[in-house]
């Protein structure tokens, strides 16, 4: 091939085959740049942030203030205009809303959260539906999970470790007097709250896997 015949490719410098009409070598490169930055397929946002009276916080980039995802649903922190207080609000994901199975287990799910009243069980406010989706408003506790609040004390003195356990213990209690099983006890659903003389509140925030103790196992 003559001098006059090369052809370079104008971004990595790659000689380029008098047939192609694209570098191979810059191709190949934005392949492995899409599949790098490819990410699973996320549950479209609401197409309004208003449940009820209920409205789902934004943050300053205007994306939903998200609190949370689990196997059935997404959980937001919101405001009740109507009484004036933060909730955390969990609304089924938009891929269950034709499985009459996974809608019902949504359904049961609220209705096991808000069978318990007990000050280290987050308490369930409200069950309703809006544009056709469920959702359910709970209590927005303050604070931060357990795994974050060990991971940040690096080492728990005996003393507080012994009040969170006590109060977890009183919490999974107050739920199997309601014949309900947790099922998912786990730091990340464990919310701490310190108070400013050092003491801590404890809430069980999530009863997503719940069952009553005369379900069947299936």
């Amino acid at each position: 091939m003559s001098a006059e015949e090369k052809r370079i490719c104008q971004t990595c410098g790659t000689a380029l085959a008098p047939r192609d009409e694209f570098c191979p070598v810059c191709a190949f490169r934005g392949a492995l740049e899409r599949d790098e930055t490819a990410t699973e397929p996320s549950d479209p946002q609401p197409e309004a942030s208003r449940f009820g009276h209920y409205e789902i916080l934004r943050h300053e980039d205007g994306s939903l203030f998200e609190i949370g995802r689990g196997a059935m649903g997404i959980t937001y922190k919101a405001f009740d205009v109507d009484l004036r207080r933060f909730a955390a609000l969990k609304v089924i994901s938009p891929r269950y809303l034709a499985d009459e199975a996974a809608r019902s287990r949504f359904l049961r799910e609220a209705r096991a959260a808000g069978s318990v009243r007990h000050p280290n069980v987050a308490s369930v406010f409200q069950l309703g539906t809006s544009q056709e989706r469920y959702f359910y408003a709970m209590e927005f506790v303050e604070g931060e999970t357990l795994g974050s609040f060990i991971k940040r004390s690096t080492c728990l003195d005996a003393k507080l470790a012994l009040q969170i356990v006590a109060q977890v213990a009183s919490g999974l209690e107050a739920i199997h007097k309601q014949n309900l099983v947790h099922r998912d006890i786990k730091p990340s659903n464990i919310m701490v709250s310190s108070a400013a003389d050092g003491a801590v509140s404890v809430n069980i925030i999530d009863l997503g896997l719940a069952k009553t103790l005369t379900e069947s196992e299936s």
